[in-house]
């Protein structure tokens, strides 16, 4: 009886074995990723592009892709956006198109006798061995497994997200290629004329009346900004500093709160003028086809259709204009008492920094001293201040409008003035000559941009023709990406 036990005991163990797949015997971790490597190789053999001496494959593209949506989605995301396939493909293009243009400036340096010194190489393979290190130890803390496990699953992990010593190294160089070809490309290119300088002037001048003439904003944004170069200026601008004070938050907010609600009840207010307007309108049309619209009445009431939303009567509209209208008076009134109290709350310091002014003191130093704009104390507007004018641009209305109700160069706004940042002490600066500005006065700039957008041009050029020349073809399809 107990051999019959220990049989039976035997083969259930057999059967549980056959029927679970044998799963007790464990599986080896390192086979297992080694076959995953080899899945990898397979997907990554796939060809995505081919060009005259060489082709690309998915491996060749897969790192430079992880790097672009990387980015991509970094970008994406601080717009609370997420990326479409189309985004996605597009992506996928430009790795492909990366790695062939690559081949193109590889070959273009040999063609021209040119190759990276051995510092240079060496410069190429520190940086890439560092950043390798740095990619690994960010996805070893992620890895499973312990030990030789964890390693070999985090270069795995790494593989599998395009990532490799080689990856690495090959961006690297790839970059430094680059660097090299574009040295020797623009340099090519001779120093401006005096006739090159004059042509790219007058060009500027005509491009910058263009994008000024009708704009405030954009030439305010412009004169804000160190890198841009204005060659024209609009008529009616002036300069101003000042020195703004910022009362508490809480302050602060109760009067744009104030000013959003007024700005709200006007647009309404303008709003209902407008329908009234556009209904006086279609009334004095109505009644000279007065016959014809009764004749359509007949007919769609004979049609049984159903009766539309009874339409505003201009008694309806003009009781909303006169809500409005009394409306705005008491939040202009909001505004006023909100900003009465921005100005009592910091009343202390613009007192004490007027009595400084009536002194004699340096504006300038009074800014540094007192003042709370960085663009006070940043360049450009440090030097030369804002630009103001009539017109309303870039300004809050209540700046804008102090700095124009000054008379004279020199002239301090003897009352503060409330904005939506805070409390300002202006002074008239200057007077802006309007029209082109002299050549001499942006020369160097404008020389650096043109002679450098020229370069750019000239390598640009270069290596479009150096990239059509491979001859190259894409398969996309090929280049699927989970």
């Amino acid at each position: 009886m107990r051999h019959t036990i220990v049989k039976l005991t035997g083969l259930l163990v057999v059967l549980a074995l056959t029927l679970t797949g044998c799963n007790l015997i464990g599986i080896d971790p390192m086979m297992q990723l080694d076959e995953d490597f080899a899945k990898l190789d397979k997907d990554y053999a796939a060809v995505v592009a081919e060009y005259d001496g060489g082709t690309v494959t998915k491996g060749d593209a897969l790192g430079r892709f992880a790097s672009m949506y990387s980015y991509y989605a970094q970008m994406y995301s601080m717009f609370g956006m997420s990326m479409t396939n189309d985004v996605v493909n597009s992506v996928k293009e430009q790795a492909a198109e990366a790695v062939v243009e690559a081949a193109a400036v590889a070959k273009e340096l040999e063609k021209r006798g040119l190759s990276l010194s051995e510092d240079k190489l060496a410069e190429v393979q520190k940086t890439a061995d560092e950043n390798y290190k740095s990619a690994y130890d960010n996805f070893y803390e992620k890895a499973a497994g312990k030990g030789d496990v964890k390693a070999r699953q985090t270069e795995y992990d790494m593989y599998a997200n395009g990532y490799s010593k080689d990856t690495f190294y090959n961006t690297q160089l790839d970059e430094a290629n680059h660097e090299l070809l574009q040295e020797t490309v623009k340099a090519e290119i001779p120093d401006l004329t005096e006739e090159d300088m004059q042509a790219a002037y007058d060009d500027k001048v005509n491009e910058d009346k263009q994008a000024y003439a009708d704009s405030a904003s954009a030439f305010e944004s412009a004169m804000s900004s160190d890198s841009e170069i204005v060659a024209w200026i609009p008529e009616g601008y002036r300069t101003v500093k000042h020195i703004l004070v910022k009362p508490e938050d809480d302050v602060l907010t109760a009067v744009t709160d104030a000013r959003a609600e007024l700005s709200t009840a006007k647009n309404e207010l303008n709003t209902f003028e407008n329908e009234l307007s556009e209904l006086n309108e279609k009334d004095a049309a109505d009644d000279a086809e007065a016959e014809d619209a009764e004749a359509e009445d007949a007919e769609a009431e004979d049609a049984e259709a159903e009766p539309a939303e009874a339409a505003r009567t201009a008694e309806d509209i003009q009781a909303d204009i006169d809500r409005t209208k009394a409306d705005i008076e008491a939040k202009q009134k909001a505004v006023e008492e909100a900003e009465a109290a921005c100005l009592a709350s910091v009343k202390d310091k613009t007192d004490e920094i007027y009595a400084k002014i009536e002194a004699g003191e340096d504006f300038a130093g009074l800014i540094e001293e007192y003042g709370e704009d960085p663009g006070m104390k940043n360049e450009p507007t440090a030097s030369r201040g804002y630009y103001v004018c009539a017109a309303k641009g870039n300004w809050d209305e209540n700046f804008n409008d102090g700095a124009m109700s000054l008379e004279k160069v020199g002239d301090v706004t003897m009352t503060p003035v409330v904005s939506s940042s805070g409390v300002h002490i202006i002074r008239y600066e200057s007077d802006v000559t309007g029209g082109p500005v002299p050549l001499e006065d942006i020369r160097e700039k404008l020389h650096d941009t043109t002679l450098q957008d020229r370069k750019d041009d000239h390598y640009d050029d270069v290596l479009s023709g150096i990239v059509e020349a491979l001859n190259p073809v894409y398969h996309m399809e090929a280049f699927n990406i989970a």
